[in-house]
């Protein structure tokens, strides 16, 4: 593959990667509620209310699975950090040395208030906001800020709700479409490995290792699919889809976990077996039906038969860890 090939199947993975959709909603949900957010504070007598519009612009997030609750601690991360903000304007010391604290001790209260499992760095960029732009008037315009964090914060949580709420079935199914391509990308280089001994299997070891735990984290991230459905309303009809994709994505995670090791086992003992190439790519024929929920009871029972012959040495270790992944397709698939 020339430079000018690889860098476009780059390209072309990357793209895939993305959700472009959800990106540009995300991007006018966010202008949305930053615009409602200050024309509802200037309704009522702010001037600039900077935080009103900033507050959905932090709150929100691009996280596939972040609902609701997700918003609500970003907007409790703002007025953390608006609190300690002024609480530290009244305290006399050096500038520098006002700053040092304020970031320290921000940091601190983000690790309490993390969301996500990451830190809520609205705490400290809040704090030192409240600090660089407005301690001259501090006084006057403290109150005035928190209630314009608030009005932020209301509309956020409104906007993350009713307007393309975080949507799991389709990340789930993204998710689901990409393990199938990986899945038989990966067993059809191991199958062709088998049938002719190219050796390509011990090339691709490193993506086929990566490709498992991707899966594991996807399985991982089933409970947060499961979390959007409760703080989103009008998702929560999606329930049974979840339910399905859920089960779908973890079939191929056990897939994967013996798909690396049957890759691991072709390379190790150097196996060449038309019989074990065949019966690897009926198990990937059926992992991708099964998959895509459709019959895989074809191409089950012709990998079945293929793995009833009798093998040795090697032949017998990768056959005995294929007669697993049959069965985890047969048991979990079905």
């Amino acid at each position: 593959m020339n430079l000018a090939a690889y860098a476009r199947a780059q390209l072309r993975r990357r793209l895939l990667q993305r959700d472009l959709v959800v990106e540009l909603r995300l991007a006018a949900k966010m202008t949305l509620g930053g615009t409602i957010a200050w024309w509802l504070a200037v309704a009522l007598g702010a001037k600039t209310p900077i935080f009103a519009a900033l507050v959905p612009l932090v709150a929100m997030t691009g996280d596939p699975f972040a609902a609701v609750s997700v918003s609500i601690g970003r907007i409790v991360g703002v007025f953390a950090g608006v609190g300690l903000g002024i609480g530290f304007v009244h305290v006399s010391m050096a500038p520098t040395l006002r700053v040092a604290v304020v970031l320290f001790i921000g940091t601190l209260v983000s690790v309490v208030l993390s969301v996500g499992g990451r830190l809520n760095l609205e705490v400290p960029i809040a704090a030192l906001f409240m600090i660089g732009f407005v301690a001259p008037t501090i006084g006057r315009l403290g109150v005035q800020r928190i209630w314009e964090t608030a009005i932020g914060g209301g509309v956020s949580i409104v906007v993350s709700s009713f307007l393309w709420p975080p949507d799991p079935v389709r990340e789930l199914g993204r998710q689901l479409g990409r393990l199938r391509r990986e899945l038989v990308d990966d067993l059809t280089t191991v199958a062709d490995d088998l049938a002719t001994g190219s050796g390509r299997t011990a090339g691709r070891m490193d993506d086929v290792r990566a490709h498992s735990l991707e899966a594991i984290r996807d399985v991982f991230e089933l409970q947060n699919a499961r979390q959007a459905l409760r703080w989103s309303p009008l998702r929560r009809r999606d329930a049974r889809q979840v339910d399905e994709l859920e089960r779908r994505i973890r079939l191929a995670a056990r897939v994967y976990r013996h798909a690396r090791a049957v890759a691991r086992d072709v390379i190790d003992a150097h196996t060449l077996d038309a019989r074990l190439a065949t019966a690897v790519r009926h198990v990937a024929d059926a992992t991708d039906r099964a998959l895509a929920g459709r019959d895989a009871a074809e191409p089950l029972d012709r990998a079945g038969e293929a793995l009833g012959y009798p093998f040795e040495g090697g032949a017998e270790i990768v056959a005995a860890q294929l007669r697993q992944l049959l069965a985890d397709v047969r048991t979990f698939g079905g």
